[in-house]
């Protein structure tokens, strides 16, 4: 649109991810190379994806107006490159040391052969940050972005001191994930071998450790074993599930869980299972006291995969519940479309008063199921005004006939939800009740008759009856024009001799008798 009558001189005025789609050619009129790549360099280069041709080809003409030479970039070019920067290879940043570490910084992820070679110029301790061995917590926090890409051999190098105390000053203020702290505190773990079958005296865990945030560094998952058995962590399980735990020890607390609640897990930790979902199986959950809607809506609080949610689902459901206005609650429109057919019967139509569910990116069955339990549920206000609003999110799964009532009631429906329509319903419609259903939104449907279902709906009406929209739909049928359907011949191979003989025999009359109906109309 900005460049619909030619490029405009002052492109500096318009947004800066603007530039991620104009070249240095058409910046000229407003200023250098430099100007430009500097102004793309602030831009949101994720705007395109990283490996799209025109991001890759903005990195080459940058590194070209600026004239670098070879494969090092110096701290004034980088700081023109910007968030270009994090697309260069691995020899660009090997070649340039440190002087590509911040920028680097704010990259939000990295290719394999970029993390390389960024532990390559960390572990050589050239840096502004020196040497791993000698970093404070005051380093790991500058390092940022940095830290996912860090190794476990630079973090075995890392003093175990500056570490901790990042841990607990530093951590939680920058944008590092759960699991990349994770990461760390298994790089801390005391190195200790030996199987613990007993808690040591000076591990045993009191309200002190479990109000302390580094308590995934004191223990391996052995002692960690060991120390849980004659603890009860319910008061606290809703903190201490936020620690950074290694996988192993997550593997430890989801054991504890098992064992201190065989018949299932109690409500209060059901919504606080985040990090230790992934350990969790589909079986598992099938063993679960799903006994209440309350119960499964905890469960689903945590945004469990789907294989998971689905799996909690058919438990509630095995177990007799129906899924009320809370269970559908939870369900929302994340889950609704893994419900199935006993599922979706076990819904009870007064629940969806209460419960509003968008089934819209599910299967035709689902949606047919919902519409008829929501028109139940609607039923005693059908001729109210307010019933096109409630039916609405189901009309996906509406037959023709309810979709002929609608028309008669000035709904004015909207063009995205029209084509959305069940295409078997939308099919069987005519051009006047088309035009009772769209009411002021029927000019819209001209922008879409080149598009399914729309186009495949026009084809099936007489021209004349769509010029009377006078919206300037055309590829209907038009008046005195036959539609044949060609006749499917049994295969030579199958049929007796005799049968296509006398077929092929009749097929000059069948052409003649349809010629003269042709001329006669």
């Amino acid at each position: 649109m900005v460049t619909l009558q030619g490029i405009p001189e002052d492109l500096d005025s318009y947004p800066k991810d603007l530039l991620l789609f104009l070249s240095p050619s058409d910046y000229a009129a407003t200023g250098s190379c430099r100007q430009f790549f500097t102004n793309v360099g602030k831009a949101n280069v994720d705007v395109l994806p990283r490996e799209a041709p025109q991001r890759q080809q903005l990195l080459l003409e940058a590194l070209e107006c600026l004239n670098v030479p070879g494969t090092q970039i110096d701290e004034e070019d980088a700081e023109v490159l910007g968030r270009l920067v994090c697309d260069l290879p691995g020899d660009y940043i090997r070649s340039s040391g440190g002087r590509l570490l911040k920028d680097l910084r704010q990259c939000g992820s990295f290719l394999p052969e970029q993390e390389e070679a960024i532990r390559d110029v960390l572990s050589s301790g050239n840096t502004t940050f020196g040497p791993p061995a000698a970093w404070t917590a005051f380093t790991l926090s500058q390092l940022g972005g940095l830290l996912p890409v860090l190794d476990r051999g630079i973090l075995q190098q890392i003093p175990k001191r500056a570490a901790t105390i990042w841990l607990r000053n530093f951590s939680w203020n920058l944008h590092v994930s759960r699991e990349e702290l994770a990461a760390m505190v298994a790089e801390l773990l005391p190195r200790r071998h030996k199987r613990a079958d007993d808690c040591p005296a000076d591990l045993k865990i009191t309200d002190a450790v479990l109000n302390d945030d580094l308590m995934p560094t004191y223990y391996t998952p052995e002692e960690l074993r060991a120390c849980l058995r004659n603890v009860s962590l319910e008061n606290h399980f809703s903190q201490i599930i936020t620690y950074p735990f290694s996988i192993p020890q997550l593997a430890v607390l989801k054991e504890y869980l098992y064992e201190r609640y065989p018949n299932g897990f109690p409500e209060n930790l059901l919504s606080n299972l985040g990090p230790l979902l992934p350990l969790i199986t589909p079986g598992e959950i099938s063993s679960w006291k799903m006994s209440s809607a309350d119960t499964l809506a905890a469960f689903l609080k945590t945004e469990p995969s789907d294989p998971l949610a689905s799996a909690a689902i058919k438990r509630y459901v095995e177990l007799g519940n129906a899924l009320n206005a809370t269970a559908l609650d939870a369900i929302g429109r994340r889950y609704v479309c893994l419900l199935n057919s006993t599922e979706l019967q076990a819904v009870r139509p007064a629940s969806l008063r209460l419960a509003s569910l968008d089934p819209s990116a599910c299967s035709q069955e689902t949606k047919n199921l919902l519409y008829q339990k929501a028109k139940e549920a609607f039923s005693d206000q059908h001729h109210l005004p307010a019933y096109y609003e409630l039916i609405l999110p189901y009309l996906g799964g509406a037959p023709a006939v309810d979709l002929r009532a609608l028309s008669k009631d000035d709904v004015n429906m909207n063009i995205s939800t029209f084509v959305a329509l069940r295409k078997e319903s939308l099919m069987n419609l005519t051009p006047r009740e088309v035009q009772g259903l769209l009411g002021v939104n029927l000019p819209e449907l001209a922008q879409w008759q080149s598009r399914s279902p729309v186009r495949d709906w026009i084809q099936v009406q007489k021209q004349s009856e769509l010029d009377q929209l006078h919206i300037g739909l055309t590829g209907g049928t038009q008046e005195g024009y036959i539609n044949i359907v060609t006749p499917k011949f049994p295969a030579m191979s199958s049929a007796p001799l005799g049968t296509v003989a006398s077929a092929f025999h009749l097929l000059p009359a069948l052409l003649l008798g349809v010629l003269v109906v042709s001329i006669l109309s």
